[in-house]
């Protein structure tokens, strides 16, 4: 890296520190602030190249879930009961984390219940192992009959069941992690943004983060957080990008339902907020495009949400679709999240797949614990 910074540039910026988080979002957040909780004054530094986190953390439908009847039970078809079980606990304790480090009237959190909607052939697949499913959940969250039947909500059309789950609740992503932001500061972490890092260098002192702007960064121990992104650093990992598009309507006269909804094995899911309709997914109509880092708009997802929203949801007629937007998530070859060491100075915690409001506090305690475990 050629050098190209003033005197002052590097004596205010060239800090020596303890541990450099890449990554502002939510699970490079929820990681500053438990490696502080445990070691305070700790030299902690985030970056991002981004102003805010744009991957996901700002970007998501603001679902605060762990996990649908028809979802879990494909998960335990791919990954077996115990995969599943561990994936289960994990996102249930981090949303318990979670509501104790936020104002939760501030980040307008609403434990209004969340549904998953069947037609008659995808419900009988699934009601037969409802049992099954309530004594695993008991297991993994102490909470018992997560689940049971119930009718579809008044002003949602084209379906024939419904589960209900009294425990799901929904949040505002913006003011969610402006409140970690804050919490993270005034514990005294220090965030830096506009940073773009191009590759991280280890060396006999520590490790060196190398960036458009030259400035070096330097750190005892680096942890990569930045999901969907984080193999144009570390190309080895298993995790790649999925879009996800949502979009908001106006307000709607007359709305009657609200909480949280999935359907399709969650490949589409929709929430009130106030009287608007929040609809998002529908990535399987075009999954092999849609596996990808990029933000943008497919014609043939926006269609297949927009026939959505009128078929099943409006209450008469076509509405205006006020926010439309993409969001990135971090996916793989299974659900599990990477938390682990690279080297004995370098930690990744990635591939949220599209739970990351459930799963990052809990993954930040992880990696804290694999960080200072790793003496110099």
């Amino acid at each position: 890296m050629q050098q190209d910074y003033s005197i002052w540039e590097y004596e205010a910026y060239s800090i020596d520190w303890d541990i450099c988080i890449i990554g502002s979002g939510i699970t490079g957040l929820s990681t500053g602030i438990s490696i502080l909780e445990r070691g305070p004054g700790t030299k902690v530094l985030v970056v991002d190249r981004w102003f805010i986190p744009l991957g996901a953390s700002t970007r998501n439908a603001g679902f605060s879930c762990f996990g649908s009847p028809s979802e879990i039970l494909a998960d335990i078809g791919k990954m077996g009961e115990d995969a599943s079980f561990t994936l289960v606990r994990k996102r249930w304790r981090g949303l318990q984390k979670l509501k104790t480090r936020i104002n939760q009237q501030h980040a307008c959190y609403e434990t209004n219940g969340g549904y998953e909607l069947f037609n008659k052939e995808g419900y009988e697949k699934v009601i037969d192992s409802l049992p099954y499913l309530n004594q695993l959940l008991s297991e993994a969250i102490s909470q018992e009959k997560v689940y049971h039947a119930s009718e579809v909500p008044s002003g949602i059309r084209g379906f024939s069941h419904a589960l209900f789950n009294p425990y799901e609740g929904q949040l505002h992503p913006g003011f969610m992690m402006e409140q970690l932001k804050e919490k993270y500061l005034k514990m005294g972490g220090k965030i830096w943004t506009g940073l773009d890092i191009e590759s991280i260098e280890e060396t006999d002192e520590g490790i060196l983060l190398c960036n458009k702007l030259s400035i070096p960064v330097k750190a005892k121990k680096v942890i990569v957080t930045t999901n969907a992104f984080a193999r144009q650093l570390l190309p080895q990992l298993n995790v790649h990008g999925a879009r996800n598009h949502v979009l908001v309507t106006e307000p709607i006269i007359g709305l009657q339902w609200k909480g949280c909804f999935h359907y399709d094995r969650g490949f589409y899911y929709f929430r009130n907020i106030g009287n608007r309709i929040l609809l998002g997914g529908a990535r399987n109509k075009d999954i092999e495009n849609e596996e990808t880092e990029q933000f943008g708009r497919n014609p043939l997802v926006l269609e297949a949400l927009e026939n959505f929203l009128y078929d099943h949801l409006t209450p008469t007629g076509r509405v205006k679709i006020e926010f439309q937007w993409s969001g990135i998530i971090g996916i793989g070859n299974q659900k599990l999240p990477i938390i682990k060491a690279i080297s004995p100075r370098l930690f990744v915690g990635v591939r949220l797949s599209g739970m990351g409001i459930a799963l990052a506090s809990i993954i930040g305690e992880e990696l804290t614990d694999l960080v200072l475990q790793q003496h110099e």
